[in-house]
């Protein structure tokens, strides 16, 4: 989904209840890694800045999406396993589906 939403909280006014708490559960972590990072929305979704390095979130039709730097993923593949997971994006359809720790790392990895 791209959201024509300027603002985040405008972004989870879309959302229903279920995808809001996942959405705000993905947030958390990113912001906890990097908190000084800044947050907009880029190509429709929330979009996490430190220095030209980003993270992005998203709530798909029938999926979550996690995008960071590539070669991070990359690293981090074996702990995804079971994911689908693309050159810089994790796909997921439940928050119980994806270790957060991980996630917690990629964020803090990408955005340092």
């Amino acid at each position: 989904m791209q959201s024509k939403a300027t603002t985040f909280e405008e972004f989870l006014d879309e959302l229903t209840v279920e995808k809001r708490s996942v959405i705000r559960a993905l947030d958390k972590i990113v912001r906890t890694a990097a908190p000084k990072a800044q947050c907009s929305m880029r190509y429709g979704m929330p979009t996490y800045d430190t220095a030209g390095r980003i993270i992005a979130l998203n709530s798909q039709k029938n999926y979550f999406s996690f995008y960071a730097d590539p070669s991070i993923v990359r690293r981090y593949r074996s702990d995804l396993k079971g994911l689908d997971c693309g050159k810089c994006c994790i796909r997921f359809r439940k928050l119980e589906d994806v270790s957060l720790p991980t996630l917690s790392k990629i964020a803090r990895e990408t955005l340092r």
